[in-house]
């Protein structure tokens, strides 16, 4: 963990782990449903297939009438898990925290997941606006995390893609073995390291809100001055979008 943050209700942590998504999108869902998820699946030809868990997602978060920020999808054999899909706007990396209330139980708030268009270092500004910028915040919905572990990951992975299994149960039961590791645990790929990470979080339903900072410069920085010689940016300098989940209640019957 590194820095911590206050807002009026809670303080966030901020976890030592980054996500990153060369698709742009990321899925967050509960432990219990991430092995079935299927992610990016592509034909001989290297078409995406329609029908996939990742081409459902993208085709629901960017319609042909409005580019959402987030979305819930369903997933599963018989659409038996929900997930939400939060769009970071291009390749990135994001940056995770969890919540911690006067109560003193980390993680029992919620949680948030941040992308800023800055290079590392560069300023804490997006992580303080982002902490405690509550107002204005788009509502998504609600979303059950029953286990309370949580997987946030580039929404074109594969579950398969994250260990060599012989069958679906050893798929299963590979994750489930993760989740009770000390968290956070971070998901890697051959040759892709900070696909994802999981979470532990409060069991029960949470109330998700997008919300979103639009610099002078920001997301148009050049790849010269984002990679270059780190240097200090003033407040107006740095863009950030954001998607929270604080915790409204116990989990429910049925998803």
């Amino acid at each position: 963990m590194s820095t911590e943050e206050s807002t009026p209700q809670v303080r966030y942590i901020w976890e030592s782990v980054r996500v990153g998504s060369l698709g742009g999108s990321l899925l967050v869902c509960d432990v219990e449903g991430f092995s079935d998820w299927g992610g990016a699946v592509y034909d001989a030809d290297f078409e995406l297939d329609p029908a996939c868990d990742y081409a459902r997602a993208w085709s629901a978060i960017h319609r042909d009438d409005d580019d959402l920020e987030a979305v819930f999808v369903r997933f599963g054999s018989h659409g038996e898990h929900a997930g939400l899909i939060w769009e970071m706007d291009g390749d990135g990396i994001a940056e995770i925290a969890c919540a911690r209330s006067r109560r003193g139980a980390a993680g029992d708030d919620g949680f948030l997941i941040m992308r800023s268009w800055i290079p590392a270092g560069g300023t804490d500004a997006p992580r303080r606006h982002a902490a405690r910028a509550v107002s204005g915040e788009q509502e998504v919905g609600r979303l059950t995390l029953r286990s309370g572990k949580v997987v946030v990951v580039g929404a074109a992975v594969n579950a398969d893609e994250t260990g060599s299994y012989a069958t679906a149960q050893e798929r299963e039961a590979s994750i489930q073995a993760l989740a009770r590791l000390n968290p956070p645990v971070q998901l890697h790929l051959d040759g892709q390291r900070g696909l994802g990470t999981v979470l532990w979080v409060e069991p029960g339903m949470y109330r998700v809100t997008c919300g979103w900072h639009e610099g002078t410069r920001g997301r148009y920085m050049s790849e010269e001055e984002i990679h270059g010689p780190a240097r200090s940016y003033a407040e107006g300098d740095w863009s950030c979008r954001w998607v929270r989940f604080t915790r409204s209640g116990e989990p429910t019957a049925a998803e």
